[in-house]
């Protein structure tokens, strides 16, 4: 069978040849969603910090409804806190209190002030709606002398049928140093108290024209202020001749047995708890002799054979219960137990102290100046 041969089809030219399909890569649906996440993350991380250092370069605010003895602070920055308080803060008062009798003072007239900074650094602190008391802060040489000048009106000198009452200034201090805020937080302060009973008058003496008291004191070894007290005398240049005066001692002293001294050989100091007197003595001669203070019932004067061992012209003393800055010419002889100067009160001849011998600030310069380390004291 005969057939019509067919032409050859024509190869196409290279260019219009397609190219081999290339593999596309794989892309993980998981990678995709890792990487949107890490860029969220980023991005969050970046506005923390941005609003971190706006907060953390915003000055601190004290919470709403703060407030300090009154003065509204609250939602204010500690700068304004304490522009507010400084101005606005009214006039603070405590009031000393002895059972029913009161006075109303000024924290300062005792030492006492505010401590602005920390008063707002607590406030600044405190949750919303607080009301604040100021934090107080105490001077204890200004409460010291505070004290001192408040004693006038505040003690009950002891008379004749009227028992005394005097300010126990170093368990108040030793109070004060210890916890200031506690002890004025509801705006009070209690007094500590020692009761004295009403003294027997034991003498008479007619003042003679040309006396002074100074003399008279001396004279019946006493002190000023005892018979001023006794004889109710507000000012001791107001005496006469021929007024009558009762005195708080047994008469002129002229010891006829004093206590002997631990040893005839050079100087020595004896103190009568008895007699409440100091004696002080050389080569066994008695040279001058004076009323003391020593150590209450509950806090008494060691007994004993004694010798000064340390001399401070003024020294802070502190114990259980009391404290005292800078106390005149002490002389320890046992332990804590010395012989020193007293200026926070002046009731010689009765027992007022903490288990010390209290002299008046000049005499106990003269018993410092008299005695050196190693002098015998003997506390009968």
């Amino acid at each position: 069978m005969f057939t019509t041969p067919q032409s050859p089809r024509p190869n196409p030219p290279l260019a219009a040849r397609r190219a081999p399909a290339q593999p596309r890569p794989l892309v993980s649906r998981n990678s995709v969603l890792i990487g949107l996440t890490a860029g969220a993350a980023l991005s969050i991380l970046v506005v923390i910090a941005f609003f971190s250092l706006i907060i953390l370069g915003a000055p601190k605010r004290v919470a709403s409804g703060v407030s300090v003895a009154g003065v509204p602070i609250g939602g204010l920055t500690t700068a304004s806190a304490t522009d507010r308080v400084r101005s606005d803060l009214p006039p603070q008062q405590i009031v000393l209190r002895d059972g029913a009798r009161q006075w109303a003072i000024s924290p300062a007239e005792i030492g006492v002030g505010i401590d602005l900074d920390a008063t707002i650094a607590q406030a600044a602190d405190a949750p919303s709606a607080s009301t604040l008391s100021p934090v107080y802060t105490v001077d204890l040489a200004l409460a010291q002398n505070g004290l001192l000048s408040l004693a006038p009106r505040i003690e009950i000198v002891a008379q004749p049928g009227v028992n005394g009452r005097l300010l126990d200034i170093p368990v108040m201090l030793d109070r004060l140093r210890l916890d200031v805020n506690g002890e004025i937080a509801d705006s009070a302060f209690d007094l500590d108290m020692i009761d004295i009973p009403a003294p027997v008058p034991q003498l008479s003496h007619v003042v003679e024209p040309g006396q002074e008291l100074a003399l008279i004191a001396r004279r019946y070894g006493v002190s000023i202020d005892e018979i001023l007290g006794y004889n109710a005398i507000s000012d001791p240049d107001m005496i006469y001749p021929g007024q009558t005066l009762i005195i708080p001692a047994a008469g002129e002293f002229v010891p006829v047995n004093p206590p002997a001294p631990s040893t005839n050989s050079g100087r020595a100091i004896v103190i009568s708890t008895g007699d409440q007197r100091i004696y002080a003595y050389e080569n066994g001669q008695l040279v001058r002799t004076h009323l003391v203070s020593t150590g209450r019932m509950v806090t008494p004067t060691v007994l004993g054979d004694y010798a000064v061992y340390v001399k401070y012209r003024a020294t802070d003393m502190s114990g259980p219960g009391y404290f005292l800055p800078q106390v005149p010419f002490t002389m320890y002889f046992h332990q804590g137990y010395g012989i020193h100067g007293t200026y926070w009160h002046n009731s010689f001849g009765r027992t007022m102290s903490h288990g010390c011998v209290n002299l008046p600030t000049p005499e106990a310069e003269w018993f410092f100046n008299f005695a050196s380390v190693g002098t015998p004291v003997r506390v009968i």
